[in-house]
């Protein structure tokens, strides 16, 4: 685990040397050696690790070198920040307050010497050597990366329970007095709770029974006006920004009332405290009104308090038996092999699996046998007693053929398995873990190590045991994977992670490797970062989410027992601090006696979660706050108080500081100029954050890497032109609305990776081709025809970099000039999103249009003809928003197999739309419908009926006669009801064409 810190020191002390070389003239040489001896402890480290778990004393020892490793670099940002002439650092740092000449630093580099002399000296008394070369790595050595054949799996394993999701479904649909009003499913962390919720949520009986639906997370940290809020946005997501204005009185007689008027489920997940049902239950009306509530919790009390009053059934989750355990454990372990080209039935010469047709592609032999017949003609049962000795005969057979021996899979996957407890979240852990063992021998050492933590545990309750075998998977991560999954460890619990966010947060805290590169391949650092990603998913440790529409993972989240593992081995390796004013639990098992060594250490991380009053929560403790390399701030509310003075105290105490987020807060008009203060920053977020100027000050901070101004819609915000300072920056995230005193200089970043919300109106447009590391382009071009046609033949050269572009266009395209600009801009190279406002005279040919455009918005275009004919044939079109007198024509028709990949349709102010055609087969993917004041749309189209994909439906400011046709009404109307039966999900909204054209007329053009 601590090489990563090694090396980061290593490389940082180089990256001094190169950017600082005034200022380190005498010190040079001192740090030259220094690196030379880290490299030493470097090589070490990865063998000594693998002892720490059995050794105090080389537990002690590595702790030790981590904070040496530390001293030497913070010792050397001091000097070089003290030196600076006329820079923004005049004063030393706090931390070395009596150093004022080279000559007062020559004893604390004394000291680290003789730290380093004896780190050595312990070394050689230990017999610790460092790994020859050319021999195998025994603690980061891995199997090459597995193959991935899909991103993420859609859905989750469930074994043995179909009878027990029936029943509970059975319970909610019922509508006799007999019924319950709350469903409560219980049972321990890890056992499945939220997958079986899952499962019924989406249940068809249930889709079609209940009329609006919310899923929210309750979990330990909870406020009472932020559930009934959430919940309140699910069931009415048309009066989003009304609800968000209710105080708590309100929100709980308005989610009483739109009970009685609409059947509704709502799912409680991960209820923690009683008090939750307490105070939320005057919003919900009793059994009669036939909404129901579903809950999810630990704890078996709060179900039984619901049930006070005979509200709630109870069903108590039970584990999986032997066979249902072996069952889901060979679903986990022969999908990863599969994954990886690795089956058991390579050594018969087997194939795939005709049963899942995701993985097949990745074998030559599709009439071979499934991976569980491979497996079961594998295997021989035989005396579950005598498994321990054949294992061992089996492990020095195989250790030299480095090939599984199948007759003797079965035994030792049971017998690990039986240890698990039918704990369905401990066996997935464990077939993650197997997943990537390719021999029999690393399946013995699973083997071993597995009932050696089980048995470190046995006296602790069952949870302990769980928290061993995540721990396993957890020790069995190469070194540069363990401070990324610890740093998921800084997010609140149930944080949907961006993934983006994370790389970036990743990379400045320097845990992306340059050997990280792959050979032949042009990787980015967020490549790297979204492998490493990649590597903890398909280890169990990590879930994601996948765009649909690039197939790349949108954001991530860590299971309950998972962060509590986080949590713990952050906490027993110092390598963060969590602040909340709602305290939280202690984790499931107590922190190993390794956490004593941490006591010498200071904190370098901090995590504050910001519900109350900022002054509340920081600083926790004065407890050598200089040494703070990472501080994240979350705020809760959407009342923010001005954080000014607040920050000139964290730009004074953190000198050293490397990342800093500060999203969702409230800085008043300016921001503090101290920032500038803070030399080393690598990564500053201030998104979603109210601040309508940025200091001069901000061009000090030359290292930064990610800038993220992304301030909201309706701030405008002014930036001095002194960007082009920041010569490091490689991902910039400019204001949707912004402005500069003259046109803001780019053209300096050589590093730049990511650009968004490059205006041309602030802009020079001229910069942007000359960013020859540019990989993702967003941009609002505002230009004459002849410099739109000069910048889309900039970035159309093979030469450049780009790889994913997006363009929100405002011009109208009416001569043949202008047409034919517009046609060479939809076939831009790499385009994906584009947002065209302004007339056109006629639409392009569907050969014109780039391949990879995925998300198209037209407005305003008065269109004579329609524009599904070309439209649709755009192979890989996910999202089409057509917005206000797009077409001028009566009828479009949407033809059979037109818009394959297509995912999401939105038909806003077609006010003369009067006919509309689906043939059958056309749209077969699509998921979201919205139509939108198309006043004299008479109908919904015939042909909807055909599209069975489709699951949301939303009609907004529509006629009276348009909504009775699909509503279900006793009386009258309802005669599309065959139409749309099919759809779970049917939302009727009104919003007044005066507030749309307000909200409009505020909202900027940026492209997220």
């Amino acid at each position: 685990m601590y090489e990563y810190i090694v090396i980061g020191v290593i490389r940082s002390l180089s990256e001094l040397l190169i950017l600082e070389p005034n200022y380190l003239p005498d010190l040079q040489g001192r740090i030259e050696i220094i690196q030379m001896k880290l490299r030493q402890l470097q090589a070490i480290l990865e063998i000594a690790d693998a002892r720490q778990e059995v050794d105090e004393g080389i537990r002690d020892w590595i702790v030790e070198t981590r904070e040496v490793a530390y001293d030497i670099e913070d010792l050397t940002l001091v000097a070089v920040s003290s030196r600076k002439e006329g820079s923004i650092l005049k004063k030393y740092t706090s931390m070395f307050k009596e150093t004022t000449s080279f000559h007062n630093l020559e004893p604390k580099i004394q000291v680290i010497e003789a730290k380093i002399s004896a780190l050595e000296s312990d070394l050689r008394v230990r017999n610790i050597k460092p790994r020859q070369k050319g021999m195998p790595n025994p603690v980061s050595q891995r199997r090459q990366q597995q193959r991935r054949t899909y991103s993420h799996p859609v859905e989750e394993d469930i074994v043995g329970l179909d009878e027990e999701i029936e029943g509970l479904v059975a319970e909610l649909v019922k509508e006799n007095g007999d019924s319950y009003q709350v469903v409560s499913i219980t049972g321990m962390g890890g056992i499945g709770k939220t997958t079986i919720a899952k499962k019924i949520y989406h249940h068809s009986d249930i889709r079609s029974h209940f009329h609006a639906f919310a899923w929210v997370c309750v979990s330990q940290q909870w406020q009472q006006e932020d559930v009934l809020q959430r919940i309140l946005n699910k069931l009415e997501p048309e009066k989003r920004k009304e609800i968000n204005k209710l105080k708590a009185e309100e929100l709980v007689e308005e989610l009483y009332e739109v009970q009685n008027r609409k059947r509704c489920l709502i799912v409680l997940d991960d209820v923690w405290e009683m008090d939750v049902w307490d105070v939320l239950r005057p919003a919900f009306p009793n059994r009669l009104m036939n909404s129901k509530v579903l809950l999810t919790t630990r704890n078996k009390e709060i179900a039984r308090h619901i049930d006070m009053e005979n509200h709630c059934y109870l069903y108590e989750q039970r584990h999986l038996n032997e066979k249902e355990s072996w069952e889901l454990l060979k679903k986990k372990v022969y999908r990863g092999l599969k994954t990886a080209d690795l089956t058991l039935s390579q050594s018969r010469g087997g194939g795939g699996d005709e049963g899942e047709n995701e993985y097949s592609s990745s074998f030559e032999d599709d009439d071979a046998p499934s991976s569980t017949e491979s497996f079961h003609s594998c295997c021989t049962d035989g005396n579950e007693d005598e498994v321990t000795g054949q294992i061992q005969t089996a492990g020095s057979e195989d250790s030299v053929q480095g090939q599984i021996n199948p007759m003797n899979m079965e035994k030792l996957g049971k017998d690990m398995v039986r240890q698990c407890k039918g704990l369905p979240l401990a066996i997935i852990v464990l077939g993650g873990l197997l997943m990537t063992k390719s021999t029999t021998s690393e399946w013995i050492k699973v083997h071993q190590n597995f009932n050696s933590y089980l048995r470190m545990g046995r006296s602790s309750r069952e949870s302990g045991r769980v928290h061993e075998v995540l721990a396993l998977s957890y020790h069995d991560l190469p070194y540069h994977l363990k401070p990324c999954f610890l740093h998921l460890g800084n997010f609140p619990e149930d944080s949907k992670i961006p993934t983006r966010k994370l790389y970036q947060l990743w990379a400045a805290e320097g845990f992306i490797s340059p050997e990280s590169y792959q050979a032949g391949k042009k990787e980015s650092v967020m490549d790297i970062a979204e492998r490493y990603l990649d590597e903890l998913v398909q280890r169990c440790m990590v879930q994601v989410r996948v765009d649909e529409a690039t197939g790349c993972f949108k954001s991530c989240r860590l299971h309950d027992l998972t962060r509590e593992l986080c949590l713990v081995k952050g906490k027993e390796e110092n390598f963060l601090k969590r602040v909340s004013l709602r305290s939280e639990p202690d984790p499931i098992v107590s922190p190993s006696p390794s956490a004593k060594a941490t006591s010498i250490s200071v904190t370098r991380r901090l995590s504050v979660v910001v519900d109350n009053d900022f002054d509340n929560y920081f600083p926790p403790r004065k407890e050598k706050l200089q040494h703070i390399r990472s501080a994240l701030f979350f705020s809760r509310l959407s009342n923010r108080r001005n954080l000014e003075q607040t920050l000139d105290m964290l730009c004074d105490e953190f000198k050293l500081l490397r990342v800093l987020d500060l999203e969702r807060f409230n800085f008043g008009a300016k921001l503090s100029k101290a920032i500038g203060n803070l030399v080393y920053l690598r990564y500053l977020s201030l998104r979603g954050s109210q601040v309508y100027r940025l200091p001069s000050s901000i061009g000090n901070l030359k290292y930064l890497q990610t800038l993220d101004l992304r301030v909201p819609f309706l701030v405008c915000l002014t930036i001095p032109n002194v960007i082009s300072k920041l010569n490091h920056l490689k991902h910039l995230y400019l204001p949707p609305s912004h402005r500069c005193t003259s046109k803001l200089q780019l053209s300096t970043l050589s590093k730049l990776e990511i650009l968004k919300n490059v205006d041309t109106r602030v802009s020079d447009y001229r910069d942007i081709p000359k960013l020859s590391k540019l990989q993702k382009l967003a941009a609002i071009l505002t230009l004459e025809v002849e410099d739109l046609a000069a910048i889309i033949n900039c970035l159309s050269l093979e030469h450049n970099h780009i790889r994913d572009t997006s363009f929100r266009i405002r011009y109208d395209f009416k001569s043949e000039r202008e047409l034919h600009v517009l046609s060479k801009l939809v076939g831009s190279t790499h385009l994906r999103k584009l947002d065209l406002v302004g007339q056109i005279k006629r639409l392009p040919e569907h050969c014109h249009f780039a391949q990879s455009l995925t998300k198209l918005t037209l407005r305003s275009s008065w269109l004579e003809r329609d524009p599904m004919a070309t439209l649709e044939k755009l192979p890989n079109l996910y999202s089409l928003i057509l917005r206000k007198n797009v077409f001028e024509g009566n009828a479009i028709c949407c033809s059979s197999k037109g818009f394959p990949q297509l995912r999401i349709l939105e038909l806003q102010g077609l006010t003369s739309l009067e006919y509309w055609i689906i043939e059958e087969g056309a749209m077969p993917s699509l998921y979201s419908l919205k139509i939108d004041e198309c006043t004299s749309l008479r109908m919904v189209p015939e042909g909807i009926k055909y599209v069975a994909t489709l699951k949301e439906l939303v009609i907004a400011n529509m006629p009276d006669a348009f909504k009775c046709r699909v509503r279900k009404v006793q009386e009258e109307g309802g005669e599309d009801i065959y139409k749309v039966e099919h759809i779970p999900l049917i939302t009727f909204t009104e919003i007044s064409s005066s507030y749309m054209k307000q909200f409009q007329s505020q909202l900027s053009g940026a492209i997220n």
